[in-house]
């Protein structure tokens, strides 16, 4: 299993997290939060206030207005990043294998984020979350994140509307939350979403699908099996039904995409053909900013 989690670090270094302002941390990082204080990022004045550091008074405004003020920083914290799994059986299926890559994209983001001194927390499950690492801090916890990930499986009927409403109650306002899924839970994942907007969770998507998915080979009579609930069915393959396939599959990926889209989330469809890493240098623009 590690092999199979290998990435070259040396070429993730090239990248850093970007978050939007509002986060919320709990001790001295790297992070600019909305919250007022001694970081060197210019926020806002106010009014001088007995007390206040008198190094903190912008003695240019003073000369052209004659009062006192105050200048506010932005305080910088360690943000915690949130990773939510999906644990369904669909994700153990494609070559190359889509929670594999869950895997490799998750130990790739925790390391740019520890690096960068941010908590990072690992949940995951098909229907509720039946695996959770808390948050972790500093580089030397990176190993806690690769043997948790190492021992996790995706071998269960999933529901991802229940999975993400039931990481509700975990998690923290104004906290960074990346869900890795495949969307294709029957029940939807339209609610879910809305539950961790509503928990104010600055969300990032990537929505996986292996190569045979998206370009299916088989041709001519062939039995198809569900896997998610092992229902069977007979077919027969031919170039109208892969084209009336292919048409079905980018209705999908462009529901999720406009849902995602509509709230504001960045949005990555991911084909696993495609390296984590070189995935990331490739297409991480949106929230990424080279160091």
């Amino acid at each position: 299993m590690t092999g199979q989690l290998d990435l070259d670090y040396r070429r993730l270094e090239r990248l850093a997290l970007r978050y939007r302002g509002g986060l919320i941390g709990t001790s001295s990082g790297k992070r600019l939060t909305n919250k007022h204080g001694t970081s060197l990022e210019f926020a806002d004045y106010r009014p001088y206030l007995p007390g206040d550091d008198i190094r903190r008074v912008d003695w240019s405004l003073f000369g052209r207005s004659r009062r006192l003020y105050t200048k506010l920083n932005r305080s910088e914290v360690d943000a915690t990043v949130n990773f939510l799994l999906d644990g369904s059986r669909s994700m153990d299926w494609g070559e190359p294998n889509k929670g594999i890559w869950a895997k490799k994209l998750t130990l790739a983001l925790s390391y740019l984020s520890l690096r960068a001194y941010d908590r990072v927390a690992v949940g995951l499950g098909p229907k509720e979350v039946s695996a959770w690492l808390p948050p972790v801090h500093g580089r030397a916890a990176f190993g806690r994140v690769l043997s948790f990930l190492k021992t996790q499986d995706f071998a269960r009927e999933g529901d991802l509307n229940y999975l993400l409403a039931s990481f509700r109650p975990i998690l923290r306002p104004l906290q960074l939350t990346v869900i890795i899924s495949d969307f294709l839970s029957p029940g939807g994942y339209q609610e879910g979403i809305s539950q961790l907007l509503r928990r104010r969770q600055q969300l990032l998507v990537f929505h996986l699908a292996s190569p045979d998915e998206l370009e299916p080979d088989f041709r001519g009579p062939v039995t198809l099996t569900d896997v998610e609930t092992g229902q069977k069915k007979d077919v027969d393959v031919d170039p109208l039904l892969v084209y009336r396939y292919q048409q079905v599959v980018q209705e999908h990926v462009g529901q999720v995409r406009d849902f995602c889209r509509q709230r504001d989330i960045p949005y990555f469809p991911v084909n696993t053909q495609e390296e984590p890493v070189d995935f990331l240098l490739t297409h991480g623009g949106k929230i990424f900013r080279t160091v």
